[in-house]
């Protein structure tokens, strides 16, 4: 990490300044720029940073494993403080590794790829002290942050119900319900969950900011000084891997049917290969 990430607490800095990234998906490439890029904002500001992530790490990049070890750090600076909230892929995660419990096809066929960030099969996932940890981790990961002004949330809320009656799954979930809303929410709402585009999308309830990272090459995070939003974005190369992963993905899901041999037996179940 570079200077302005490392460098320890600014005694200039009292005031604290919220960035919000949005689905990170593996892709330790970007999140690394962007977490450089908010300390090089936040210094510039003399302030300190809290950076809510709002889920998804899991799935889909090359490196699923480095990002959450990442987040395990914690913020290279010392006056700044992470807040992470749990995704439904982390949560889908969290259950392929232990349970097998209300995991789709589709995730168990993501969850491959997903693994061999942590070694394969080379030994068996119940002695794999990162895997471990990570699943420890994510598991209790909350599924809100609320500052009082904003709610971050991984996929929204469901309009007419109080914040803290919203159901898991919809946290974790909704989509139409909540982004073809145009009346007033509790707070304004800060979410990732359904990609947007290249750029985010700011609308009177609510700030989007789920820019495809694995597919688009680009990692948002929104800046929240009061009442102005501003955006920080990490720019690299799609994830080709990925993009032809979710191809064969798609393909799989209108056919009704997966490739013959998808493991769906939980990590933590699952024996070494002979030989």
């Amino acid at each position: 990490m570079a200077e302005a990430q490392r460098a320890g607490i600014d005694s200039t800095a009292t005031e604290m300044l919220t960035y919000a990234i949005g689905d990170i998906h593996g892709r330790l490439d970007l999140l690394d720029e962007l977490l450089e890029m908010i300390a090089t904002d936040a210094a510039r500001r003399h302030v300190r940073a809290k950076i809510v992530f709002t889920g998804d790490y899991c799935d889909r990049g090359p490196d699923s494993s480095g990002v959450v070890e990442r987040l395990l750090a914690g913020p290279g600076r010392a006056m700044d403080v992470y807040v992470c909230l749990r995704g439904n892929h982390d949560d889908l995660f969290v259950r392929a590794v232990t349970t097998g419990e209300e995991v789709p096809d589709w995730a168990w066929y993501l969850f491959q790829h997903t693994l061999e960030s942590y070694g394969g099969s080379a030994q068996p996932f119940e002695r794999n002290e990162r895997l471990l940890r990570h699943v420890r981790f994510l598991s209790g990961l909350p599924l809100t942050h609320d500052d009082g002004t904003y709610l971050f949330v991984h996929a929204g809320i469901r309009p007419g119900i109080a914040i803290a009656d919203q159901a898991e799954e919809d946290l974790l979930w909704i989509r139409d319900e909540f982004l073809y809303y145009r009346g007033s929410l509790p707070r304004r709402v800060v979410h990732g969950h359904t990609i947007v585009g290249d750029r985010p999308v700011v609308t009177n309830n609510r700030i989007s900011i789920d820019t495809g990272a694995f597919r688009s090459g680009i990692l948002t995070a929104a800046v929240l000084a009061g009442d102005e939003t501003s955006f920080l974005q990490a720019v690299g190369a799609p994830d080709r891997g990925a993009i032809e992963r979710e191809r064969i993905l798609s393909d799989s899901v209108l056919r009704g049917s997966f490739a013959p041999g998808l493991d769906r037996v939980p990590a933590l179940l699952r024996s070494v290969p002979a030989g």
